[in-house]
């Protein structure tokens, strides 16, 4: 007999990917203690004011080169050795990792990390879809692409996401479009669209989503920051080398052509061995060689 307990992650598993399918995305519940979420929340502030000098000029010199990055307003981290191994435990969430697995495949692994401040009078940001669908960085999928999903996303809410705080904006079911605005189509990128919603959530769920879903930077109009942190998942094909400093892939695809890019940042093999075991699958491709 199957026990009641997989019986109810069965069901609400596949309410995670028929839900992701049809609707491009999903709040999950409770991923992370709400304390241990305010704790982290706290992590990606300070991290950000210490990076803030250097990440400033890294978003200065995408802009000078004629790219379009982020919105005014936003902060971002980079950096997350030392909270890392708590971090992994909640990233292979039974969830997420046997939702992962039925839509990208066994061997899916995770793409990038990075930490999000909505700082609050943040400016609005433009409709695109996340790498490698966005069409304003280099290494990206052509549009029209096909309807297959091969990332995903996830915004793990470490503070309240609404209307007011700035919960990231969404347009349900536009990852079915082969396109998005960050492209040439028809529509206008920095527009209000007639069909966005806020997502909305307590600190400590996540939103989980195709990586194709339209969505934009929200407008903060609450008195504190709105932090998150953006973890995506990629099936084992997908070619993350592109986001690796020093690769060939990257100085041929991306700055051999002046293009925009980003960076995933390695990990060490401290870090790598602090992780929880079943998440080490999901981060063996990023420890430094």
């Amino acid at each position: 007999m199957v026990p009641v307990s997989l019986l109810w992650l069965n069901d609400m598993v596949k309410n995670i990917v028929e839900t992701v399918k049809i609707e491009g995305g999903i709040v999950l519940k409770n991923v992370i203690p709400p304390d241990r979420a305010s704790t982290l929340a706290k992590y990606v502030l300070d991290t950000e004011l210490n990076e803030r000098k250097n990440t400033d000029a890294q978003k200065k010199s995408i802009r000078d080169k004629g790219h379009r990055i982020s919105a005014k307003g936003i902060g971002s981290v980079s950096k997350f050795d030392s909270i890392l191994p708590e971090l992994a435990a909640y990233l292979s969430d039974d969830r997420i990792v046997r939702a992962a697995e039925n839509l990208l495949g066994v061997n899916f692994r995770i793409s990038t990390i990075g930490g999000l401040v909505n700082f609050p009078g943040n400016q609005r940001g433009y409709w695109h879809s996340d790498w490698p669908f966005n069409q304003t960085v280099a290494s990206n999928v052509p549009a029209p692409y096909p309807n297959i999903v091969m990332h995903l996303s996830s915004l793990i809410m470490l503070t309240e996401f609404s209307s007011v705080t700035g919960g990231t904006l969404i347009v349900p079911k536009s990852h079915l479009i082969p396109n998005n605005p960050s492209g040439k189509m028809d529509v206008d990128a920095n527009a209000r669209h007639p069909n966005e919603i806020n997502v909305t959530g307590n600190p400590g769920d996540v939103f989980f989503y195709d990586s194709r879903l339209w969505h934009a930077v929200a407008e903060n109009k609450g008195d504190a920051p709105r932090v998150a942190i953006s973890v995506r998942y990629a099936p084992w094909w997908l070619n993350l080398n592109v986001q690796q400093d020093g690769h060939r892939d990257r100085q041929r695809i991306v700055l051999d052509i002046d293009g925009k890019d980003s960076i995933t940042p390695r990990i060490s093999q401290y870090t790598y061995n602090k992780l929880p075991e079943k998440a080490k699958t999901l981060f063996t491709h990023l420890v430094e060689i």
